[in-house]
C-alpha cells in the first residue's frame, strides 16, 4: 500500500509539473511570436453587420517591454501598454481585452465581442 501511494503522488507531481510546463511553453511561445514580428491590421470584421468594415491601415509593433507602438500609414503614432494573459489567450491593449483567435508566424487574430481584426506579418 505504501508503494502505491507513493507511486500516485509521483504520478501527480509529474502531471503537475508537466502541466505548468506546457502553460509556461504556450505563454512563452505566444509572447514570443507577438514579439517577433511586427503586424499590419489587414481585414476588420464586423460580424454583428456580417461584413467587414473600413479602417486607417495601421501596423502593430509589440514590443518585449509591454509597450505597442501602433504606426499609421501617415507616420502618426500612437504609444500604449499591452500584457499577454497567463493562459495566453487574451490580449490586453490599454483598457481593451481581446480574445486571441489565431496566432501563427504569418497570422494573427484577435476579437472583442462581434468584432475581429485579422493582421499578417509586416
Amino acid at each position: 500500500m505504501k508503494n502505491n501511494k507513493k507511486s500516485y503522488y509521483i504520478i501527480l507531481f509529474t502531471a503537475i509539473l508537466f502541466y505548468s510546463c506546457s502553460d509556461d511553453n504556450n505563454y512563452n511561445q505566444t509572447r514570443r511570436l507577438l514579439i517577433k514580428h511586427d503586424w499590419k491590421i489587414n481585414t476588420f470584421v464586423d460580424y454583428s453587420q456580417n461584413q467587414t468594415t473600413e479602417f486607417r491601415t495601421a501596423v502593430y509593433d509589440f514590443l518585449d517591454d509591454n509597450t505597442l507602438i501602433k504606426t499609421y500609414e501617415n507616420n502618426d503614432t500612437i504609444l500604449t501598454q499591452w500584457q499577454l494573459s497567463a493562459d495566453s489567450e487574451y490580449l490586453t491593449i490599454g483598457s481593451n481585452t481581446f480574445r486571441i483567435t489565431e496566432l501563427t508566424n504569418r497570422v494573427f487574430s484577435i476579437r472583442y465581442g462581434e468584432l475581429e481584426m485579422f493582421f499578417i506579418r509586416e
